[in-house]
C-alpha cells in the first residue's frame, strides 16, 4: 500500500473514478502493480491536473457560467477570531466553496491547537517552561 497523507500524483484508471469528489474516509484503488490509500488523514480531493500554456501544472477552476475558465485562482479568506469563531469570504458563486475550505480550517485549527494543550504539546510546555 501507498499511503498519501501528504499528497501525491497517479496516473491510474482506478483513481480516476474518483475524480471531481471530495473524500471523508480512506479510499483504496490500484495502481501499477500495488495499491493506494487517500483520505486516510482526514478529507481529501482527487482532482484532474491541467497543464496552462505557461507550462505550469495545476487544478483549473470553472466558472458556472458556460464553462469558461478562470484565469486566477479562488480566493477564500479565512478569519479566526480572539474566542475561536470562523468567518469566510469568498468571490461570487463560490460561496459554498468557501464555507467548505472554512469549515476544514476550522477542524483543522481546533485539532492542532488540542494537540498543543495536551501535556507534552507545544503550549503545554510553554506553559510549563520547558521544550
Amino acid at each position: 500500500f501507498t499511503f498519501n497523507a501528504k499528497g501525491n500524483v497517479y496516473d491510474s484508471p482506478s483513481l480516476s473514478a474518483y475524480s471531481n469528489g471530495v473524500f471523508q474516509t480512506p479510499q483504496l484503488f490500484a495502481f501499477a502493480k500495488g495499491a493506494g490509500v487517500f483520505a486516510e488523514a482526514g478529507p481529501e480531493a482527487i482532482m484532474p491536473l491541467t497543464r496552462a500554456p505557461d507550462g505550469s501544472l495545476g487544478v483549473r477552476a470553472v466558472g458556472a457560467g458556460g464553462g469558461q475558465s478562470v484565469s486566477s485562482a479562488p480566493q477564500v479568506y479565512i478569519t479566526i477570531d480572539g474566542n475561536g469563531n470562523t468567518s469566510t469570504q469568498t468571490s461570487p458563486g463560490l460561496e459554498q466553496f468557501g464555507a467548505d475550505v472554512g469549515k476544514y480550517v476550522d477542524q483543522r485549527y481546533k485539532q492542532n491547537i488540542m494537540r498543543d494543550i495536551r501535556p507534552g504539546g507545544d503550549i503545554w510546555n510553554a506553559m510549563k517552561g520547558t521544550r
